[in-house]
C-alpha cells in the first residue's frame, strides 16, 4: 500500500516514478487509482491544493454577499477601433469595442479566429495601442500617442501575461527565468530576488525543478514557470492568452486551479482568452466577440460557477484530469462498470501483456515452426 501511495504522490507532482522494477519504465500502465489514498493531499501542487478547495467556495461565498459592482474600475476601453495597415489597404481588427472590467473580476473572452479578441488582450495589455478610442488603466489613460516608455512601466508594475506557447527563455533555467522582470525592475537586492523567486517557483509546486530548462519540462510545468514569472511584480491584472490551449486535460485543471486562487483568494483581476467551452463557467462573465465587435455580454449565474469549479476539484481529487467532451466520451456505462469491479485496486499492466511482446513472441514461434 505505501508503495501505491509513492506512485499516487509522484504522479500528481509529475515526478519519475519510485525507482524499482516495477515501476522503472514506460512499460508499467497504471489503469486505475484508488482515490481514496490518505495521502493524496501532501502533494505539492501550485498555489491552490486541494486542500485549498474550501478557502475558493468560502470566497465565492463573499462575491456573493458584496456587491463587485461597487469594486474599483480596473480596465475601461471606449470605443476602441484598430486597423491593420497591409500596404495600403487597411484591414479592421477592432470596431468600436466598449467594455468595463472591475478590480477582481474574471473576465473570458470567447470568439472565432480572426474576431478580434488577441487584438483586444493585446491593445489592454499595451502591447498594441488603439487607432482610435480612450484605454484606461487604473485610470491612466492609454491612447495611440502614448511613448513607449509609459507603456513599459504599465506592463512592469500593474500587468503580467501568460501565454499560451509560454515565452520562457530557452537558453535560461527555471530559477533565471522567474528571476528575470525583477531584474529588469530593477527595484530588489540579488539576494531578494533570488528569495522571491524561488517562493513562488515553491508554491507552484517545481521546488525540485529549479535548475532544469524550458526544453526540460512537461508543458504543464513550463506553463507553472510562467505563471510564477507573471507574480513575481505582484500585478493587479493578469492577461491569459489559452493559458490551457497546449496543455493535456490533467495539467489544464492543474493551471485552472491556480488562477482560480489568484483570482478568488489573491485578488488578482483576469482576462482570459480561450476557445475552450469547458472554460467558460470559471469567470464571471462572458464576452462573445464576433467580427471586431463585442456581439454580447453574459454574466456567470454563480450557482454555475460553483458547480464548475466543484467539478474541477473532483476530477483534481481523482487525478483524472478527463472533461466530458474533451476525450471521446466512450468512457461511459461499460467503462463505469468495469471500475466498480476494480475501485480500490491498483492494476499494472505486465511487460509480456503489451502488443509488440505478443508480435515478437508470435513471430519467434513462426520462425521456429518453419525450422
Amino acid at each position: 500500500m505505501k508503495e501505491n501511495e509513492d506512485i499516487v504522490h509522484n504522479m500528481l507532482n509529475e515526478e519519475s516514478f519510485p525507482d524499482n522494477p516495477v515501476n522503472n519504465s514506460i512499460n508499467n500502465l497504471i489503469l486505475d487509482i484508488n482515490p481514496n489514498i490518505s495521502n493524496i493531499n501532501n502533494n505539492k501542487l501550485i498555489l491552490g491544493e486541494l486542500s485549498n478547495k474550501s478557502k475558493i467556495f468560502s470566497a465565492l461565498e463573499s462575491l456573493e454577499q458584496n456587491n463587485l459592482n461597487q469594486s474599483q474600475e480596473a480596465i475601461s476601453l471606449r470605443n476602441i477601433h484598430k486597423t491593420y495597415l497591409i500596404g495600403i489597404e487597411g484591414i479592421p481588427a477592432l470596431r468600436g469595442v466598449s467594455l468595463k472590467v472591475k478590480k477582481g473580476e474574471f473576465l473570458t473572452i470567447f470568439g472565432t479566429s480572426g474576431g478580434g479578441k488577441t487584438t483586444m488582450l493585446n491593445i489592454i495589455g499595451t502591447i498594441d495601442t488603439p487607432s482610435r478610442g480612450d484605454v484606461k488603466i487604473f485610470d491612466k489613460l492609454i491612447k495611440s500617442n502614448t511613448t513607449d516608455s509609459e507603456l513599459s512601466d504599465i506592463r512592469l508594475n500593474n500587468i503580467a501575461f501568460v501565454f499560451q506557447s509560454f515565452n520562457l527563455f530557452q537558453n535560461l533555467n527555471v530559477l533565471e527565468n522567474v528571476e528575470m522582470p525583477m531584474k529588469i525592475k530593477g527595484k530588489l537586492s540579488s539576494k531578494q530576488i533570488k528569495e522571491r523567486a524561488m517562493e513562488l517557483i515553491k508554491k507552484v509546486g517545481l521546488s525540485n525543478r529549479v535548475n532544469h530548462f524550458p526544453n526540460q519540462l512537461s508543458g504543464g510545468e513550463q506553463q507553472r514557470v510562467t505563471i510564477a514569472r507573471a507574480l513575481v511584480n505582484n500585478p493587479d491584472i493578469l492577461l491569459l492568452d489559452e493559458p490551457t490551449g497546449d496543455l493535456d486535460t490533467k495539467n489544464a485543471d492543474i493551471v485552472m486551479s491556480l488562477l482560480l486562487e489568484l483570482n478568488l483568494i489573491n485578488g488578482i483581476t483576469m482576462i482570459m482568452v480561450t476557445h475552450d467551452v469547458a472554460l467558460k463557467n470559471f469567470g464571471q462573465k462572458i464576452v462573445r466577440v464576433i467580427d471586431g465587435k463585442i456581439h454580447h455580454e453574459i454574466s456567470v449565474p454563480l450557482k454555475d460557477r460553483k458547480e464548475c469549479i466543484k467539478q474541477l476539484y473532483e476530477r483534481l481529487e481523482k487525478k483524472m484530469g478527463i472533461r466530458e467532451g474533451t476525450q471521446s466520451s466512450n468512457l461511459s456505462q461499460n467503462s463505469e462498470e468495469k471500475d466498480e469491479n476494480k475501485k480500490s485496486k491498483t492494476v499494472y499492466r505486465k511487460i509480456g501483456d503489451y502488443p509488440i511482446k505478443k508480435f515478437i513472441e508470435k513471430r519467434k514461434n513462426e520462425i521456429e515452426s518453419i525450422n
